[in-house]
C-alpha cells in the first residue's frame, strides 16, 4: 500500500481557502482540485453552509460519506435558490 504525499498548495483565492478548509475538515486533501472546483463553481456561502452542515453531523450517522453528503447538500441548496 502506497502512502499518499501531501501536496503543497498555497491558497491565493478565498475560493481556494475554502477548498483547502474543506480538503482538510474531510481528511481528502488528495481531492483538492474536486473541491477547488466546486467552491470556484458555487457561492461562498452556499458551499460553507453545507460543509458546516457536513461537519456537524456525526460519522456513524452518514450512510456513504463526507463528501457524499457535502455533494448532496450543494445540489440541494443550489436548486433552493
Amino acid at each position: 500500500m502506497t502512502k499518499y504525499k501531501a501536496m503543497k498548495f498555497t491558497p491565493k483565492t478565498p475560493a481556494d481557502a475554502l477548498a483547502l478548509e474543506i480538503a482538510k475538515g474531510f481528511n481528502d486533501e488528495k481531492r483538492l482540485p474536486l473541491y477547488r472546483q466546486i467552491c470556484s463553481g458555487h457561492s461562498q456561502s452556499l458551499v460553507y453552509r453545507a460543509f458546516k452542515e457536513t461537519m456537524n453531523l456525526p460519522l456513524h450517522k452518514i450512510k456513504k460519506s463526507r463528501r457524499a453528503l457535502f455533494i448532496f447538500l450543494i445540489k440541494k441548496y443550489e436548486n433552493k435558490t
